[in-house]
């Protein structure tokens, strides 16, 4: 099977995890997740961000808010806990970017545009200095 391949299936094990779950079987849903991961280190891949926080890191149950998972907002600071086993994660809600697994930072355009805008405030801060002599 080729790598493509094996990230598929085990995104589609993930998936399944989560139906599964949804269902009440959280047994079978740990297997699932279980395989998935197995399926994925074996052939060294990562998987991405959007499925790696679908499931809790130490007892594998996929997380289903409401059944295996609170989430409370606390000071702009998003805590998953499982209510399986009392793990707890958190994640900083100040930028969506980060959260949504995407990337972080603001690069390119809008750094361009920030430097110009500071340019210029630059220039004004310069006249006023000029004008009040």
């Amino acid at each position: 099977m080729t790598k493509r391949a094996i990230l598929e299936r085990s995104e589609e094990l993930i998936d399944l995890a989560y139906q599964t779950a949804l269902e009440g079987n959280l047994d079978l849903s740990r297997k699932y997740v279980k395989l998935a991961l197995a399926y994925s280190s074996k052939a060294r891949i990562k998987l991405p961000v959007s499925y790696k926080r679908r499931f809790c890191r130490v007892c594998l149950t996929p997380l289903v808010p409401g059944l295996t998972e609170r989430r409370r907002i606390r000071s702009k600071i998003l805590i998953r806990t499982c209510l399986v086993c009392g793990w707890i994660r958190r994640y900083d809600t100040r930028d969506a970017k980060k959260l949504k697994g995407i990337g972080g930072g603001r690069r390119g355009k809008d750094r361009e545009e920030r430097v110009h805008s500071r340019d210029e405030r630059g220039d004004k801060q310069a006249l006023k200095g000029s004008q009040s002599r």
